[in-house]
């Protein structure tokens, strides 16, 4: 069994689409980086790519991080290559911010990087993915959906970290949430949606990272004052309806598992849970 680190994406998605493609739902994130890295390079002008085969030259580990995020394992990764990607990020890198994977694979890596590293982890999020490929509609909730464009940069921005806040995940500079909002305007790599009603926007949700056949949804972010009026469930439902209308086969969206309000409303529109995923930071300063 041996790596192999890429530094071309196109060659990497060449040789692990098939193996991602087994479970496109868990690698959902994984797939839709992919397509950022080839088609829009400038985004994450650093990365790690590798994968693992072995004695049959058969793909069984594949990995990938946009500097400076964290490592994501892809879903069907072996043990055995887990471990490869252990010892083969650590001599690289020395230092990782953290792992991102389905429950087992993260919580394995991040036991395999303490042991490689001496640096002890924390689980930082408990995530679940779920997928959806019809929209139940809900009722009752005034207003209607547009796409975010230019004239909405400021809101974008300004929502765009608040919802890191709320999400409990690294906060953006101002700088970075500009560069966001910027992008997401221009409609490069992202489309960010807005609920109207009476003029005003009350919820933002975008659309993202797209794979061979669905599109991730997110973030979704209503401010504080406009919550409990369904704002989320509707511009979330619509968006999801939007982009299978579009052609998506499906749409995936992940939630954080300690907030059931969140998790009952999405499958109240018609998300079905398919996973459920971990984030582990490392820090020496943490205790393990």
């Amino acid at each position: 069994m041996r790596i192999e680190r890429f530094a071309l994406p196109h060659h990497w998605y060449r040789k692990v689409q098939r193996f991602l493609m087994t479970h496109e739902a868990h690698n959902n994130l994984m797939l839709g980086l992919a397509g950022i890295l080839m088609n829009s390079p400038e985004t994450y002008p650093e990365f790690y790519l590798s994968e693992v085969i072995d004695e049959d030259a058969k793909t069984v580990g594949a990995a990938l991080m946009t500097m400076p995020h964290h490592l994501i394992i892809a879903h069907g990764t072996s043990q055995e290559a887990l471990d490869l990607i252990a010892t083969h990020t650590h001599r690289l890198y020395g230092t990782l911010p953290g792992v991102n994977s389905s429950r087992d694979l993260a919580e394995a890596f991040a036991r395999k990087w303490t042991e490689v590293s001496g640096v002890p982890h924390r689980r930082l999020m408990q995530q679940r993915i779920f997928q959806i490929d019809k929209v139940s509609m809900p009722e009752g909730a005034a207003g209607s959906l547009r796409l975010a464009g230019s004239a909405d940069i400021d809101l974008l921005a300004e929502w765009y970290a608040q919802f890191a806040i709320d999400a409990t995940l690294p906060v953006p500079t101002p700088e970075q949430s500009r560069a966001w909002a910027e992008a997401t305007a221009a409609a490069i790599n992202r489309r960010a949606f807005l609920w109207i009603v009476d003029d005003k926007p009350v919820c933002l949700v975008g659309a993202t990272g797209p794979t061979p056949n669905g599109i991730r949804i997110g973030p979704v972010y209503t401010p504080q004052d406009e919550r409990r009026k369904g704002y989320g469930s509707a511009c979330t439902a619509a968006v999801s309806q939007k982009m299978l209308d579009e052609g998506r086969r499906f749409c995936f969206l992940y939630t954080d598992i300690e907030n059931p309000t969140s998790n009952k409303i999405y499958q109240n529109i018609g998300y079905r849970p398919i996973v459920d995923c971990d984030l582990y930071v490392f820090n020496a300063s943490n205790p393990a």
